[in-house]
């Protein structure tokens, strides 16, 4: 197999840019890091300067892990234990606590020395490192473009920036299989491989960003051009012209594309600075002072990549609600427009420089365009007949008058495609099985039927977007004495599927919820048994047909199940929603919460062990941190106790709804209002 070889460098000293005023970091070095400036990161960093959660892989020639500016960021395999030769996680790996060799299929991701290194090789993945994500404010070296982030460290080309496809196949499977939220990529070819494609598909397809240098080659002294001459990583597009490559492209300190940058309509997505880098290196990588730690100047669209990527990482961390598509969409969306300064390259140079500041901006302002509020009614139909809303401490902020909904549930979401929840209700058991929408003020907006009119028995009730047509659609589950029967409708009350979640002679009720729960497209509808039921917890599509199941607690259980879905635990898990169950009459008030395979993420206790009448669940982000809350309320025979939870179990807050002598239960929910 032909060697894949990594960007050639280009040499150009720069003197640093003045830098203004603004959030400056202590790094040593700084002063030589004139890019930061210009791509406008001190601003930015006044707002968000790390990403924790957010996992970089660099597969590149190794990245020396033990770094005294790096070895903080080192993403590391909590799954393993190291140096015990047994592979403890079931990855396929043995020992990789920081990464992998896929050159010498080693658990040591660091660049090796081989015979015929060479300085730009055996320092190009640390280099690239350095410039994402090296410790910032650390009073040594230089700063990253984020100061923390997880990088995970794979090596699949050898100490002279050459390798095989195969490694990088393999390097960016186990990106994938290990976590990593963005995949960075400073290498370039010129063959097309279907293996390489099929592997960014299954990155791209898993929610993974993939970041790639656009190419330093130059032939009779003129960069390629991408349309001619496509360029391997970067190029890489879906079958359907998915945008599964995020292309960058170099420009020099002024903001025209440099001699040496590839350039293009097709493939380039936009520009980074990429001359005049001082970076991290590896040590004993300079062979004139083998002691350093740190040199420059280095320039390439490898390093424009890495600012790239790190910027992805800092995006991604300000609005942790953010999809990969959304991220990217930011990215580009905020660029600098730099066409005035390149003439001869209209088009060619993506959608500008980036712009650092205006990208963390828009995605905070993403976070907080919404507030999510409290939506608390009683259970029954003796108390006070008004649906409240409420801030998470439990202050009332509005009343509206129940009429023939006291007593029944309620949900939110966008039904009409109009950007703002609108507040669902269920009429109680005893009463006709309407559906009734109103809109954010109070107002109804609309009434349905959901099941025959002589049917009573009350329903469960979600909101979701279940066939991904950007719609929230409104789901039901048939209540007690009634089939396990589920519909789905639009909110014109349109039937737009139906099925039954269990055995059809069971009459015990069925909950729903619904939510994202794999982290692609549609949401999945979640169903769980009420009283009489074996606790099991069942995942479906918007056809009906079964996803999965597990069960929630032991299989003699029959006091039925309460269920929520939402994204408790922000980006961690790529997005996906998790399923939340709280169990019903008979049972210690353990609320458990899984991920979409059915595995145990978090169990705690809601209430006092001694409450064992069941209580409602709802989630959303009460706070604006990315992450839904919980929100539990007491069923019948408590007093009427709210409690409010982060998804790590912690108790936010905690008050009663009514007047401590009410034992008719709370129904709990959560509505997103326009900020």
């Amino acid at each position: 197999m032909k060697p894949f070889l990594a960007s050639f460098f280009v040499f150009l000293l720069l003197a640093p840019l003045a830098v203004s005023a603004s959030f400056l970091p202590n790094d040593s070095y700084y002063g030589n890091q004139w890019y930061l400036t210009r791509i406008k990161a001190p601003a930015a960093w006044e707002k968000i300067n790390s990403s924790p959660n957010i996992t970089v892989a660099v597969i590149d020639a190794g990245v020396e892990i033990d770094h005294p500016d790096l070895r903080d960021n080192i993403w590391i395999n909590r799954q393993e234990i190291p140096n015990n030769q047994i592979d403890d996680d079931h990855n396929g790996f043995i020992d990789d606590v920081s990464g992998w060799d896929f050159v010498q299929n080693l658990p040591d991701p660091s660049p090796k020395f081989d015979e015929g290194w060479t300085e730009s090789g055996v320092s190009h993945g640390t280099m690239v490192a350095g410039i994402m994500a090296a410790v910032g404010n650390n009073y040594k070296g230089i700063s990253g473009v984020t100061w923390k982030a997880k990088i995970m460290p794979l090596r699949a080309l050898n100490d002279k920036g050459e390798g095989h496809i195969g490694a990088v196949v393999r390097a960016i499977d186990y990106a994938v299989h290990n976590g990593a939220d963005i995949i960075n990529l400073s290498f370039v070819g010129f063959n097309y491989s279907q293996a390489l494609q099929d592997a960014i598909q299954r990155a791209y397809d898993a929610g993974v960003i993939v970041v790639a240098a656009a190419g330093n080659e130059q032939q009779d002294g003129e960069a390629y051009n991408t349309d001619k001459t496509p360029i391997y990583p970067a190029c890489y597009d879906g079958k359907n012209g998915e945008n599964m490559v995020i292309g960058v492209a170099a420009t020099d300190a002024l903001d025209q594309k440099t001699d040496f940058s590839s350039y293009g309509f097709k493939c380039i997505d936009l520009t980074a600075p990429g001359v005049s880098f001082y970076s991290t290196i590896t040590h004993g990588g300079n062979p004139n002072d083998p002691d350093k730690y740190y040199d420059g100047f280095w320039s390439g669209t490898s390093m424009a990549a890495a600012v790239i990527s790190g910027s992805l990482a800092l995006i991604a961390e300000a609005n942790p609600q953010l999809r990969p598509a959304e991220i990217v969409k930011i990215l580009l969306q905020t660029t600098d427009n730099i066409s005035r300064l390149n003439p001869n390259y209209l088009g060619q140079l993506g959608s500008g420089r980036v712009n650092l500041e205006r990208a963390v901006t828009v995605a905070q302002e993403g976070l907080y365009s919404h507030l999510a509020r409290l939506m608390i009614s009683p259970a029954t139909t003796t108390a006070s007949s008004s649906l409240e809303i409420r801030d998470k401490s439990g202050v009332i902020l509005d009343a509206w008058p129940l009429s023939e909904a006291a007593g029944g549930i309620f949900a939110a979401g966008d039904v009409d495609g109009n950007g703002e929840d609108e507040i669902i209700s269920a009429a109680p058991a005893g009463q006709e099985p309407y559906v009734s929408i109103y809109g954010p003020d109070g107002t109804l907006r609309g009434k349905f039927l959901v099941y025959e009119r002589n049917f009573k028995g009350g329903f469960s009730l979600a909101v979701a977007d279940v066939n991904d047509d950007g719609l929230a659609e409104i789901v039901v589950g048939a209540g007690a004495g009634g089939g396990p029967h589920v519909r789905i409708f639009d909110h014109k009350g349109l039937l737009k599927g139906q099925f039954f979640a269990f055995a059809k002679n069971f009459r015990g009720g069925v909950n729903v919820a619904a939510g994202n729960i794999d982290g692609q497209g549609a949401a999945e509808i979640i169903a769980v048994p009420g009283q009489g039921g074996a606790p099991e917890v069942k995942i479906f599509d918007r056809r009906g047909h079964l996803q999965g199941q597990f069960f929630a607690f032991e299989k003699n259980f029959k006091g039925g199940l309460q269920v929520a879905v939402a994204n408790v635990d922000g980006r961690s898990d790529r997005y996906k929603d998790e399923i939340i169950i709280a169990p019903g009459f008979g049972r210690e008030p353990w609320l458990k919460i899984f991920s979409n395979k059915g595995e145990l993420k978090k169990t705690f206790m809601a209430y006092g062990r001694n409450w064992q009448g069941g209580f409602s669940v709802a989630a959303g982000d009460l706070d604006n941190d990315g992450r839904a809350d919980i929100v539990v309320g007491a069923k019948p025979g408590a007093t009427p106790h709210v409690r409010v939870f982060s998804g790590k179990g912690d108790l936010l807050e905690s008050f009663y709804a009514f007047p401590e002598s009410f034992s008719g239960g709370v129904n709990v929910g959560v509505v997103n209002f326009i900020n």
